[in-house]
């Protein structure tokens, strides 16, 4: 015997399914007194270049009720003529009609700007606000862009024997070069911007001359806040073989692929000459110096976060290295091989060596990350004698850098920088670098802090107060 049960549908769903009820949260409401809600009352961008489209930003409007809500309008407060767009349910414009929110749901709003030239040479502010008007309520979200107007270049040659004024920044698409014979002039003060996998490329000559209250800054263009520690964002500045009186003083280079890179001439075994000074790379995803039988002379020179090497001169070359702070610590990077190393030959898929003579100054400096040896040198033949490395911080454990007059130590924070995890290597007050380094006639340090009778070693003299 079969046993059928009934089920008793509720009469109020009978109904509604006889007469096609709406879910109440499908049922629109026109009660003046609720309100919808937002993610934030004002979008923010980040410094933009005039003429160049912004990152997408976004909010959401809330209907936090029971019920369904019609925004009758949405739009933009200065309408066609805002540099500004919405991006409503996959539509793109200035004004949306008729939207509904239905309750307990959500409506996600994407807004982009491209601001227009505005002949300016300091960074301008660029508003706007976008206006939601349902059930008799018009609602506000302000809408806020600093623009910037910008020099443009694009895969072309710089001008021969010209200067970078700090007016305007400079933004370089694809590549960017200075020819050999002729000279470019950055003044203090000036921003260079570099895209995405563009090169600035110098056969002629690079001047910066940049001061410790106003440094030459050479970066990505993506200015917006994430962006800020962005290993990678554009190619490396390039020095071509033969080219020389290079001079970089007071700069801050970061978020390349590599920040400089020496190349050589293997027919005549020519590379390239750089001086640099008080300056800083920081945040590459290869290297921070790769030099090919280059020919470098720094003085506090301080490099940090690459996933290579921080500093790696190849093939020979003629190197002095006085003051500067290398480490690789904090490093998000998988890396193997130490951070700092030296080479006097290439050698080729056959096997076959390349070797070029070497010399080598590097004192009153840090070398530091989380290897065991941080630092080194592997020479085809015996060159020592034109080596000379003492005075220095080496993480390592090889009892032959003390025999020479450095300083090793596999301790957690041995040099005692303030704060690595915040890439700030200045040294604290209990540092092993305090007065310890060799008297120089280096007066200063990377920020003009003038350095004592007993100076410290590394790029930075220890100050009473740190930022």
């Amino acid at each position: 015997m079969k046993v059928i049960k009934h089920f008793i549908l509720p009469s109020i769903l009978i109904l509604c399914v006889m007469l096609g009820c709406e879910p109440m949260t499908e049922e629109l409401s026109t009660d003046t007194s609720i309100q919808l809600s937002y993610s934030t009352d004002t979008v923010t961008f980040d410094t933009l270049f005039s003429s160049v489209g912004s990152i997408t930003k976004r909010f959401k409007v809330y209907n936090r009720n029971s019920k369904a809500i019609n925004v009758s309008r949405m739009y933009l407060g200065n309408d066609d003529q805002s540099p500004y767009t919405m991006v409503v349910n996959g539509k793109e414009g200035k004004g949306f009609e008729n939207e509904v929110i239905f309750g307990k749901d959500s409506l996600l709003v994407l807004v982009e700007v491209l601001i227009d030239t505005n002949d300016q040479s300091l960074p301008f502010l660029v508003k706007d606000s976008i206006t939601v008007e349902y059930n008799g309520r018009s609602e506000n979200i302000k809408l806020v862009s600093w623009g910037q107007d910008a020099i443009f270049i694009n895969n072309r040659e710089i001008e021969c024997n010209v200067t970078w004024t700090k007016d305007r920044p400079y933004v370089i698409y694809d590549s960017a070069w200075v020819s050999q014979g002729c000279q470019l002039t950055v003044e203090a003060g000036t921003k260079i911007f570099i895209d995405n996998d563009a090169f600035f490329t110098i056969a002629g000559t690079l001047l910066i001359e940049g001061t410790a209250e106003e440094k030459v800054e050479i970066r990505n263009t993506r200015l917006d806040q994430k962006y800020s520690v962005a290993p990678g964002q554009w190619g490396s500045l390039f020095f071509f073989p033969g080219s020389t009186g290079n001079s970089i003083d007071h700069a801050i280079i970061k978020n390349g692929t590599n920040g400089m890179i020496l190349a050589i001439n293997l027919s005549n075994g020519e590379g390239a000459q750089v001086q640099i000074s008080n300056t800083s790379i920081q945040h590459m995803s290869e290297s921070g110096i790769a030099a090919y039988a280059g020919e470098i002379s720094a003085q506090n020179l301080e490099i940090f976060h690459c996933q290579n090497q921080l500093l790696a001169g190849f093939v020979g070359g003629n190197y002095s290295f006085e003051h500067c702070t290398f480490s690789n610590e904090p490093n998000d990077f998988t890396r193997e091989g130490a951070s700092v190393g030296f080479t006097n030959f290439l050698e080729f898929s056959d096997g076959s060596l390349y070797a070029n003579d070497i010399t080598l100054r590097l004192s009153n400096s840090i070398i530091w990350g989380r290897e065991d040896e941080e630092l080194a040198l592997d020479f085809s033949a015996s060159t020592m004698e034109d080596v000379k490395i003492e005075r220095n911080i080496i993480r390592s454990s090889a009892s032959s850098w003390v025999d020479i007059g450095n300083y090793i130590s596999q301790d957690n924070n041995y040099p005692g920088f303030y704060s690595p995890n915040t890439f700030n290597y200045q040294i604290d007050s209990l540092s092993s670098a305090r007065d310890s380094a060799l008297i120089s006639t280096i007066t200063h340090d990377l920020l003009g802090t003038v350095r004592d009778v007993a100076p410290d070693i590394g790029a930075y003299e220890r100050k009473d107060s740190i930022p």
